[in-house]
């Protein structure tokens, strides 16, 4: 079963140790420079393993931005192990349904490198949409709540 829960000391160096394949990298940031923009803005992040059943297979970043009343997509991967069986789009589900739990959120925003077209799907079968032009190599998503 598919859960998410909070990068704590205890899970740290196992969240750091994933890894998405050679070609994906150019797409996503790795976890340890994820994690120190979690601590950096602390206050209004939430980074979070992505485990089926006991082990760990993804890492998930969110970031409040209270004056946009959005939640934003700041980092998503799925281990290279264990890509291609689903895990992304059950953690993608439960994270929007934790920001779904936040009064204060109205839309979920994310980006993703152009090219990268597994992202591309993944994000259109949840339901998010292009936002406008692409800038700067990225396109931006959104998630209207309806709230």
């Amino acid at each position: 079963m598919i859960k998410i829960e909070r990068v704590t000391r205890e899970n740290f160096d196992e969240c750091i140790g994933l890894k998405v394949t050679k070609e994906q990298e150019d797409y996503v940031s790795s976890n340890t420079l994820s994690l120190a923009k979690a601590y950096a803005y602390y206050d209004c992040t939430a980074p979070f393993a992505v485990y089926n059943d006991d082990e760990m297979v993804g890492f998930i970043l969110l970031r409040l931005s209270i004056e946009r009343g959005w939640y934003i997509i700041w980092q998503f991967m799925i281990d290279e192990r264990y890509q291609g069986k689903g895990y992304g789009k059950q953690a993608m589900r439960l994270a929007i349904d934790y920001m779904k739990q936040d009064e204060r959120c109205k839309a979920i925003a994310l980006a993703y490198k152009e090219g990268n077209e597994a992202a591309r799907r993944l994000y259109e079968s949840l339901g998010f949409k292009q936002m406008g032009e692409m800038e700067d190599g990225e396109v931006d998503m959104i998630l209207e709540l309806g709230k």
